[in-house]
């Protein structure tokens, strides 16, 4: 008998932890969920292996192993992070507080910025100074650096992070502080915002810093704790971590730079996405995440997830490249509250796994879940494929404080909360689409996570998405995901250029340099499953005067060939016409950042095939009655696994599984494609089962 060998996928969100075991052999498929143990997130998937091993899958054959995590996202949410020390150049003392000097809502006068993580007390002036150009004006005060790393000690803190002006082109007193404290006071973690990532803009590339080393401690103990207790259990390797990028990393790489991971594990789910793009031949899909907390939305065009090269967490800017996710509302666990106004609302609060919904049977607060129970849109018997019983009586034991209070049945309160939700859900949506330029009417949406195509077919009527679709595994796509990552790794040179002033051969030479630099960061990881690597090109790109850049891709193709720069230049004039409406020809075009990713390509999963259906009818196992906008309904119930390719159903109806479960609205249908896809449309020439 062969070998049996395995890749495993693991997400830990707010409320379930998530694991997707593929047979390479076979290509079948294991998921399961299990509750999220908040307080030791490396319990949950111990949990999850256990739940393996009694499915007889033999742990030491696990031979890849792919980790979405949370941890650092949530020690800076909770600012639980290590007490550390800033040391910049003398001036720059302030530059923590004054963040940019901007309203975080700039209609509200009360709204205030965050609270910077490193008190002012502890930001240590040097005395150094480079001009913009990186030439060195005032040397680096070695007396001054020492004065200031004694009162650290004497302060007992954990780090010191160090950001002087103008680094990013020069450095050399970044360099020569670190070496110094290293040497002299070896027992300090330090970090220069050089190494990190040495782009302009003083401020985003000091925050960035800090929040590195602040999140750091946490991180590695984690990562140390679960390759441990992995060990333990008989896994023989270590886990890859997803980055925020969409690709992935090594573990040691990812404890020396956890802010990579901030947006870890919700940038698999969209790379999942990406996957099911291609397979369901939907090369333009809004992917539509609602898990427990909270409902997320990326855009991928033409197979390709959109990036950001900055995002925004807790008020603190991220100048990493990510992909580009949008939250639009509320998820399962959002409480369901009433204003002062007397108006219905959803979230933010969650109550997340612990207690949970009211339905869990532990907590006493009505949620969105709960709503969708009352409803008749879940199975209370069936829930995470029956390892969760749900109780009504609770749920609408919850909601009838509300129901009184809007003067309506517990059904009739329980979906207007649905109605609300969606609502949010459009709102945020339109908003997102509109300012990326993106007309809704060209894509398709693409739900997952738990409770995604509970509503997806609400939010497509809404904004006149060409289909909904859902994935075979849509609770546990973060996990799949993850295993369908690829090996990334951005670098970036900060060189402010004009284009029409610049040779071909001089950028040429530029990206070569930056090109060898990111594959030297491959060449360092721990990987054996890489198939081939590629690199794309990028550089931020704006009108000369503007203040911030646009994306644009080049070409390597078209720098090997030494094309006239007029070609770039009309590049990004054309690019600037489609996202802004509007281009400046007479304009000069400025670079401001060169930008390299390299791309070790994974190989792909080995699933395996769908079977084809004999017949295009299917019979439902029950109908139960169900709410839908103030309306009452005999919908036909369906097990997912009896559908198969050619399979359709028409709406009212529900498709239950184990991961989730797909509410297809009245004069919609849905079919089975070739790839297994639920795919949701409104087409009459659908017939009756």
């Amino acid at each position: 008998m062969a070998d049996v060998s395995y890749r495993l996928g693991i997400d830990i969100g707010g409320t379930f932890t998530d694991l997707s075991l593929i047979n390479e052999a076979t290509g079948e498929l294991t998921e399961l969920k299990t509750p999220t143990v908040t307080d030791d997130p490396a319990q949950g998937i111990i949990n999850g292996l256990n739940l393996l091993k009694k499915r007889g899958v033999d742990l030491s054959n696990i031979q890849y192993l792919v980790h979405g995590m949370t941890i650092g996202l949530n020690t800076l949410l909770q600012r639980k992070g290590a007490d550390l020390a800033l040391f910049v150049t003398e001036g720059f003392q302030d530059i923590l507080s004054l963040q940019r000097l901007r309203l975080p809502i700039p209609y509200d006068f009360n709204s205030r910025l965050p609270e910077p993580l490193i008190p002012r007390k502890h930001v240590y002036p040097i005395s150094e100074r480079l001009i913009h150009d990186g030439t060195i004006k005032n040397p680096l005060n070695l007396q001054q650096l020492d004065d200031a790393v004694q009162h650290v000690i004497s302060k007992n803190l954990a780090g010191i992070v160090i950001s002087f002006l103008h680094s990013y082109q020069n450095p050399v007193h970044e360099l020569q502080a670190k070496a110094y404290i290293n040497h002299h006071y070896p027992q300090l973690e330090v970090l220069t915002s050089s190494e990190l990532w040495p782009q302009m803009r003083e401020y985003e590339r000091t925050v960035m810093s800090v929040v590195n080393l602040y999140i750091q401690p946490k991180v590695k103990q984690y990562l140390q704790t679960l390759k441990s207790r992995l060990k333990e259990e008989g896994v023989p390797i270590s886990p890859y971590i997803t980055q925020s990028n969409g690709g992935l990393m090594d573990a040691e790489s990812a404890a020396t730079s956890p802010v990579k991971t901030l947006f870890s594990g919700p940038a698999a789910g969209v790379i999942g996405a990406a996957r099911i793009a291609a397979s369901a031949s939907e090369p333009n899909l809004i992917t539509f995440d609602v898990g427990g907390t909270s409902a997320d939305i990326s855009i991928i065009q033409n197979g390709q997830p959109t990036m950001a090269q900055s995002n925004q967490l807790s008020g603190f800017p991220i100048i990493l490249p990510s992909v580009a996710m949008y939250s639009i509302g509320a998820g399962g666990g959002s409480v369901a509250w009433i204003d002062q106004g007397g108006l219905l609302k959803a979230g933010p609060e969650s109550v997340g796994s612990n207690p949970g919904p009211a339905s869990y049977g532990k907590g006493e607060k009505a949620a969105l879940t709960d709503a969708f129970l009352i409803c008749g849109y879940l199975n209370q018997e069936r829930f995470a494929g029956g390892h969760l019983q749900l109780q009504l009586s609770a749920a609408k034991k919850a909601f009838q404080p509300i129901a009184d209070q809007l003067n309506k049945t517990v059904e009739e309160a329980a979906d207007q909360l649905i109605q609300v939700a969606v609502a949010n859900m459009y709102t945020e949506l339109s908003n997102v689409m509109e300012q990326q330029g993106f007309d809704p009417r060209d894509f398709s949406l693409l739900a997952f996570g738990g409770a995604g195509p509970v509503v997806a077919n609400f939010l497509a009527r809404e904004i006149h998405a060409k289909n909904v679709v859902v994935p075979p595994s849509p609770g546990t796509l973060c996990a799949l995901g993850a295993l369908t990552a690829d090996f990334i790794h951005d670098a970036v040179l900060s060189k402010k250029i004009c284009l029409q002033d610049y040779s071909i051969n001089q950028l040429k030479q530029d990206y070569e340099k930056l090109s060898r630099k990111a594959t030297d960061w491959v060449s360092q990881q721990d990987i054996q499953h890489i198939n081939q690597t590629s690199i794309l090109l990028l550089a931020d790109a704006r009108y000369q005067g503007q203040a911030f850049e646009i994306e644009l891709p080049l070409s390597i193709d078209w720098l090997k060939q030494e094309q006239d720069i007029h070609q770039l230049i009309e590049a990004f004039h054309k690019l600037h016409q489609r996202q802004y409406g509007h281009r400046d020809d007479q304009a000069n075009i400025e670079f401001t950042h060169l930008r390299v990713r390299v791309i070790g390509e994974t190989p792909p999963l080995p699933f395996s095939p769908v079977h084809e259906n004999s017949g295009h009818s299917v019979k439902p196992y029950e109908y139960r009655r169900i709410f839908i906008e103030e309306k009452e309904y005999e919908a036909s119930v369906y097990n997912r696994d009896t559908l198969s390719v050619g399979s359709i159903v028409n709406g009212p109806a529900v498709i239950e599984q184990d991961d989730t479960t797909t509410l297809i609205l009245p004069n919609w249908a849905g079919s089975i494609d070739p790839s297994g896809n639920l795919v949701i449309s409104k087409e009459a020439a659908l017939h009756e089962n």
